[in-house]
């Protein structure tokens, strides 16, 4: 089966019209029929590469009361491959297990309908979600204050929280090995030295000297097997839900059993300056442990003890924070090509923030000793 040409599909997807309509009905009744003056908007520019977030307005033509104004439609953008689609199918996987267990405090968009790939059906992956429109799409080059991620925080360990009651068969639903089999096949030599070229170039003489220092160690940094093994090699008693994507607006797409704390050091480096970073990471990995306590509430059932979530995120930091390094020259790339003039002063800026220059250095410290972060 061929792909769609870009202009055939919803925003170059290989999702249609039809497709939509025929899942609408589904999901809202026979009666939901989209207008003449229907639209689809990007909504996701720059929030990730492997789909696109689409915006829809339906101008219906119903007597429904029920349908929503408008929603949002999360479609691949290239044909699936078995990685790409067994990610997708993993955010489902997830959407269904936190409505299996009645898990209601796990902040997420009310989803209307999904469709997994599968043998059949190789090209038209998508999940039809509730349009927030309050929500806030925040960018490498935001910062927010140590009492803003809280709430994230919380969120984490609600979900955390959730998967520890999900039974064994459960479990073997989500990819296994998520750093081994996702991120190293985009960690390749070419792609780093792509990526540290990048970002070299768009940083200019103020980074150029930590990028040089960061190129000669990376290969020390990118340990896939380690982000991959840290329960077991830190003896946690149970493996729990990690989201893996904590800031962008894919949330859980790459939810596996692992270790979360995967997420609290990107988390913190995404959204924090440098300065808060470091001044309050200790203060902020217990406040997380005491949520994850509330949560949980019977302490024999706590996965692992606070000295262990601080001794992962000692370990997976630089990783954690180089993970975030190469997606800023890809950036500074998007957005030349992009007609916001104002989006594209956000991110020039964002070369000269102490933040960014607080990543070059820190992972091209010494590996591993990181007690002074």
């Amino acid at each position: 089966m061929a792909l769609f040409k870009p202009a055939d599909g919803l925003l170059r997807t290989n999702v249609s019209w039809d497709d939509l309509q025929e899942s609408v009905f589904e999901a809202f009744g026979k009666d939901a029929k989209f207008g003449p003056n229907k639209d689809a908007k990007d909504i996701g520019f720059a929030n990730g590469f492997m789909s696109k977030i689409c915006l829809v307005t339906p101008d219906w033509q119903t007597t429904e009361n029920s349908v929503p104004e408008n929603f949002v439609v999360k479609a691949d953008v290239l044909e699936a491959k078995i990685l790409e689609s067994q990610v997708h199918n993993n955010e489902i996987t997830l959407y269904k297990l936190l409505k299996k267990y009645n898990v209601s405090n796990v902040a997420r968009p009310k989803v209307y309908y999904m469709r997994e790939f599968s043998e059949e059906n190789t090209l038209k992956g998508f999940i039809i979600m509730e349009y927030l429109a309050d929500n806030l799409s925040l960018h490498i080059f935001d910062n927010l204050t140590p009492e803003d991620v809280l709430q994230v925080l919380r969120n984490i360990a609600s979900l955390e929280a959730a998967s520890l009651k999900f039974n064994e068969e459960d479990k073997a639903l989500f990819i296994t090995n998520m750093f081994g089999k996702m991120f190293a096949k985009a960690m390749t030599k070419e792609n780093l030295k792509s990526s540290i070229d990048l970002m070299r170039q768009a940083g200019g003489d103020r980074l150029k000297q930590n990028v040089d220092r960061l190129e000669s160690i990376v290969f020390e940094i990118v340990d896939m097997e380690q982000a991959d093994n840290l329960p077991d090699i830190l003896g946690w008693y149970k493996s729990c839900m990690s989201a893996c994507e904590v800031i962008i607006n894919t949330f859980i797409w790459a939810s596996h059993f692992g270790c979360p704390t995967t997420d609290l050091v990107r988390l913190l480096n995404s959204c924090l300056s440098g300065k808060d970073r470091r001044e309050n990471w200790e203060s902020l990995l217990e406040k997380f442990y005491s949520f994850l306590k509330e949560e949980v509430e019977d302490n024999n059932k706590m996965p692992y003890t606070l000295e262990q979530l601080k001794q992962a995120y000692r370990l997976f930091f630089p990783l954690g924070a180089f993970m975030i390094v190469p997606m800023i020259g890809p950036l500074f790339s998007l957005a030349s090509s992009s007609d916001d003039v104002a989006y594209k002063e956000r991110v020039r800026t964002c070369y000269s923030l102490p933040k960014v220059c607080a990543y070059c250095e820190e992972c091209s410290s010494k590996i591993r000793k990181l007690d002074s972060f």
